[in-house]
């Protein structure tokens, strides 16, 4: 048995997704460890108890740089986003800026503001926050109960115009967006 697959539905994605990692996130974080950001071993407890504050920014972040998205200026830059139908396309298919701007952006905005008022996240902390926010976004993108997570985000992919935000999804929830 053959099975056939629709290059555009898998592969493009999947390749776009790899492009992004590879081509923006790999080197964008080598160079902000080498570069910027100190590595700390000390600051377990510290770095813990500041995840509330990384969640919040990221999702304050993500909804004011992904709204605009929707929007007909921007609509071309993010609709294949939109248009893919497996998980890991549909979380990390992206434009490579929507992804550096956007993406990455929120993921570290938080830290650069710790930085900002001295503290450095502890390193096992940051890479234990890299794999769960990776794997909630997919989890996100499901259009079921994945790990916990009931595709709240997936109904901004069915909808258009809800559930812009990421995590607690506090600004949805403040401009009336959100929906569960």
């Amino acid at each position: 048995m053959v099975i056939k697959y629709d290059e555009k539905i898998i592969l493009d994605p999947t390749m776009n997704s790899l492009k992004n990692q590879f081509g923006a996130t790999l080197p964008l974080s080598l160079l902000l460890f080498n570069d910027y950001y100190p590595v700390e071993y000390g600051n377990i407890f510290a770095s813990l108890i500041c995840i509330p504050f990384i969640i919040c920014v990221s999702d304050i972040y993500f909804y004011c740089t992904h709204r605009p998205l929707h929007t007909a200026l921007l609509w071309g830059y993010h609709r294949t986003h939109h248009h893919n139908t497996v998980i890991v396309a549909k979380s990390l298919d992206a434009d490579m800026l929507e992804h550096v701007v956007g993406n990455l952006g929120s993921f570290i905005v938080g830290f650069l503001i710790l930085r900002y008022f001295g503290f450095i996240f502890n390193i096992y902390i940051y890479h234990i926050w890299v794999f769960v926010s990776t794997v909630s976004t997919c989890a996100s993108h499901a259009e079921k109960r994945v790990l916990g997570d009931i595709g709240i985000h997936s109904l901004h992919h069915k909808y258009l115009k809800c559930n812009y935000g990421t995590g607690f999804y506090i600004v949805d929830r403040l401009m009336g967006t959100y929906r569960a």
